[in-house]
């Protein structure tokens, strides 16, 4: 079995303000079998997956985890003028494909991003 799990770095993100908050997908496979992993992440319009552009979906290719291995990819989520405070879902589809290509394991988790104003930002 495939296990999949988030952490974010810093914890939170300041609304309105341009910044970034790394995300952290890690993958444990318990199974008997290499495993190619790849997984979808969908966040709100008012964060984006890109420094410069709205971007809300995204493809991660986390690669061949081993046996009782463990295997793990960072990608940055950005905030701007448009990211207000609140708690924003992060939802994470997780895809294990077997030795002939085929999805043979499917997670779906979501976790939430924190952002809150911080010091004296005016909105």
């Amino acid at each position: 079995m495939l296990t999949a799990s988030m952490k974010f770095f810093p914890i939170r993100m300041a609304a309105y303000r341009r910044g970034e908050v790394e995300l952290e997908i890690a993958v444990e496979n318990s199974t008997n079998d290499d495993k190619w992993v790849e997984c979808d992440v969908v966040i709100p319009e008012a964060i984006s997956l890109a420094p410069d552009k709205t971007l809300t979906k995204g493809r991660l290719r986390v690669g061949i985890v081993k046996p009782g291995g463990r295997a793990s990819k960072k990608l940055k989520i950005y905030g701007g003028a448009s990211s207000y405070p609140d708690d924003y879902s992060v939802r994470l589809t997780m895809f294990g494909f077997g030795r002939d290509g085929v999805i043979s394991e499917r997670e779906e988790k979501r976790s939430f991003l924190r952002c809150e104003r911080l010091g004296n930002e005016s909105p």
